[in-house]
């Protein structure tokens, strides 16, 4: 399976002051967790999070950075929980819509056995392969493929709530042409399923009337 490859870097945040009893101790964890992040020992890292996010579940730098955590360890649904609980505290916040993209996109991307299988073909074991899998070798299942549309939907959804909310961002060229490259990644998935439909009409009416 082809890992998602991280399209921009995402950033931890330190935690303001505010009127907060548990602030320091927040502060403190949150420090910390950003010394385990740096090391690479994500589980670590976690915990603190965890443990100020139990101290006051309120403060948006917490609940953004164990989503930074989470995404560092390819734990992408935790992740997108937590980004979305972060957006209620601060929706204003356009990162956190950032994030979530890339999030989504990891969920999308677990699903992927291999995105070009055009340059994977084999003479050796071909029908072995087309047995295991859905469709040209893309997903392992149909489901696999519906799951991959609906969150390349969100993911573009949600940095197009990024550049919104960013103004007028240095790096805005970037992400658009990303979401351009997901467009593209979105319609050789649709075009899966309508193949799926074609070959096996009973399976995708099911799917419709999903």
């Amino acid at each position: 399976m082809k890992k998602l490859l991280v399209f921009f870097a995402v950033l931890f945040v330190s935690v303001m002051s505010s009127a907060c009893i548990n602030n320091f101790a927040i502060q403190e964890l949150n420090i910390k967790a950003k010394e385990y992040l740096d090391k690479g020992d994500y589980d670590e890292a976690i915990k603190r999070l965890e443990s100020s996010v139990d101290l006051d579940g309120t403060v948006f730098e917490t609940r953004y950075n164990l989503a930074v955590a989470y995404v560092n360890k390819e734990e992408f649904e935790k992740a997108v929980n937590q980004l979305k609980e972060a957006i209620v505290i601060n929706p204003s916040n356009p990162d956190a819509y950032y994030t979530l993209g890339v999030a989504y996109e990891g969920e999308a991307s677990n699903r992927v056995i291999n995105k070009f299988p055009e340059e994977d073909i084999e003479t050796e074991g071909e029908n072995e392969k087309s047995a295991e899998t859905f469709g040209t070798g893309i997903f392992k299942t149909l489901e696999d493929a519906q799951f991959a549309v609906q969150k390349i939907d969100e993911a573009i959804e949600a940095y197009k709530k990024y550049l919104e909310l960013s103004k007028i961002p240095k790096d805005s060229e970037k992400v658009q042409e990303h979401i351009n490259d997901l467009e593209q990644d979105k319609n050789t998935y649709l075009k899966e399923i309508e193949s799926a439909s074609v070959s096996n009409p009973a399976q995708g009416n099911s799917i419709q009337g999903e």
